[in-house]
């Protein structure tokens, strides 16, 4: 049970860290971005991303494995506003060149502070989770605490 315990916070955590981002860029830009709060879809678009390979972050790579993963569709249009805030706002990732592909594919990279989110999500003990201990105080799950 710790051992779940534990990938629980892993989640929480970057979900929180992920909407710290969000915040931050809004108050650098002073403008709210969401209102009431987080399209969903852009969380899940990021976390289909951190669990591809770099060689295969392509469109329809993220287009097929988003379905995969959360089991519903996310149409070429919504998926390109979602990359392209991914990137242009957030600067989790950028897009890049493939020449060994057709001009029709859209490649994609993690930038440095994708990376980060990445090990956040995966649980790598070589970061730091400043939010866990509030995290865990909320936790309230028979026989965790």
């Amino acid at each position: 049970m710790a051992v779940s315990i534990e990938k629980v916070i892993h989640n929480l955590h970057f979900d929180r860290l992920f909407l710290d981002r969000i915040e931050a860029v809004e108050r650098a830009e002073k403008k709210p971005m969401h209102g009431n709060g987080i399209p969903f879809h852009y969380l899940c678009v990021f976390k289909t991303l951190l669990c591809m390979n770099d060689e295969a972050m392509n469109i329809t790579n993220v287009s097929k494995n988003y379905l995969d993963i959360f089991g519903r569709m996310i149409n070429q249009s919504s998926l390109s506003r979602t990359l392209k805030y991914l990137s242009d706002t957030l600067g989790v990732c950028d897009y890049v060149s493939n020449p060994h592909a057709k001009q029709t594919f859209t490649w994609l990279k993690l930038t440095k502070r994708g990376k980060m989110f990445q090990k956040h999500l995966i649980g790598s003990t070589a970061i730091e989770q400043d939010h866990a201990p509030a995290i865990r105080n909320v936790i309230n799950i028979k026989g965790v605490r």
